[in-house]
């Protein structure tokens, strides 16, 4: 898997005194295209999983706010994240018709910041300035006149300004008189560029998992079944609900819990959002070992703690992590904000957890000295429980796959 992946770029946004206020996250990809080459909601879909799902947000910005681009489609469906992290930047070509003033009336009760993109003002306009919290002026596609002209309009209590294309220092001086609070450009900061190792999900899953979607009778065991289905699905839900985006007291840890406190409707922009993006067949080797070490984690801890269930298969799923991010194990998990427990199992097969792991990993592997059989036996476990384990997590694997 390559590590030099090119997944987005992003560009600093500065306050008056030249701290980083923010970054906006750009669209970019290996084969040097832009967001007009794939089309703004592909570039935008792309852009939010690779910084929520395959980098991590907070490795994209650190404690910084995230500017990203909104279409007109994806505000009235947005993605589901909240406002922890992101600032709604609405695209010069959204119209404010009234279900996108709708959308943006939701957003604001929400808390998030509203930034309106290479803004000209136009009287037509004005419903969006009224709900924006930042305007974004494009300095070199007006004259110093014009400029001006714009400041004087829109620079009134609650909104903010942003100088974007500021090119020159006579241009950032000019801009930083007139009373602008933020400024973008390539005077200051070029977009970076910033690579890694992008986890392909299975086309045929996400379809899948989009079909079970509308279907008012699907429940939360079926779309675990699913997304469980594909390792990569499960890895960027988990690393996504984690984040610290939710802004959650406690941490998720068994996939089906995240898809019930998620929901079904976030569930469904997130599926979305991967059938926009332009996704790769995953290795089927990869994949069907992963699946059968996590159900061999759950069958043998279920003979342990039947309630712990769904957080042994969990943790196998998890236990490939590395395999499929191309990244160490310590590494991943900084982004995930696992409990200690989970992680500890990871790392160093400790606890419960680990102990299943280890058994499960060294069965599959043939390594027999390194399963620890009294412990088994003090578990009611017999070596006849962990081969039936074994065959019962292939049979699975093998029905499941047949379902696809």
């Amino acid at each position: 898997m390559d590590k030099n992946n090119v997944l987005l770029a992003r560009q600093p946004i500065y306050d008056r005194e030249l701290g980083i206020y923010a970054y906006e996250l750009l669209f970019r990809s290996n084969k040097n295209e832009l967001a007009d080459d794939v089309g703004a909601d592909t570039a935008t879909s792309t852009v939010f999983l690779n910084a929520f799902s395959e980098i991590g947000i907070h490795n994209v910005v650190g404690d910084q706010l995230a500017f990203i681009n909104f279409t007109r489609n994806l505000l009235l469906n947005p993605p589901p994240f909240t406002n922890a992290e992101i600032v709604i930047e609405v695209l010069e070509d959204v119209e404010p018709d009234a279900d996108v003033i709708k959308s943006l009336k939701i957003y604001k009760d929400q808390g998030f910041i509203i930034a309106l993109d290479d803004f000209e003002y136009q009287e037509s306009r004005q419903p969006l300035v009224d709900l924006a919290d930042i305007i974004k002026i494009d300095v070199m596609a007006l004259s110093e006149q014009q400029i001006a002209e714009h400041v004087a309009r829109l620079k009134i209590p609650g909104i903010t300004l942003l100088a974007e294309k500021v090119e020159t220092q006579e241009m950032y001086n000019y801009c930083k008189d007139l009373g602008f609070d933020y400024f973008q450009g390539y005077f200051l900061s070029r977009p970076k560029e910033m690579k890694g190792s992008k986890v392909p999900a299975n086309k045929l899953v996400v379809m899948k998992l989009i079909a079970e979607l509308q279907s008012p009778d699907t429940s939360p065991q079926q779309l675990h079944d699913t997304i469980s289905k594909d390792p990569s699905l499960s890895f960027k839900l988990l690393r996504m609900i984690n984040s610290a985006a939710y802004r959650r007291a406690n941490k998720i840890e068994p996939l089906l819990r995240a898809i019930i406190l998620l929901g079904e409707k976030d569930i469904r922009r997130w599926a979305s959002l991967l059938a926009l993006s332009q996704l790769d067949d995953k290795p089927h080797a990869l994949s069907e070992l992963t699946m059968i070490r996590a159900k061999m984690c759950e069958y043998i801890g279920s003979h342990i703690n039947q309630q712990m269930s769904n957080l042994f298969f969990t943790v196998g799923l998890l236990s490939m992590m590395e395999a499929y991010f191309d990244s160490p194990m310590d590494e991943l998990l900084k982004s995930m904000a696992l409990s200690e427990e989970i992680e500890q199992a990871l790392l160093n097969h400790e606890g419960i957890l680990g102990f299943v792991l280890k058994t499960a990993t060294a069965y599959e592997r043939g390594d027999w000295a390194s399963i620890d059989w009294s412990t088994l036996t003090q578990n009611h476990l017999s070596i006849m429980d962990v081969k039936q384990a074994y065959i019962d997590s292939l049979q699975w694997h093998r029905e499941d796959g047949a379902q696809l």
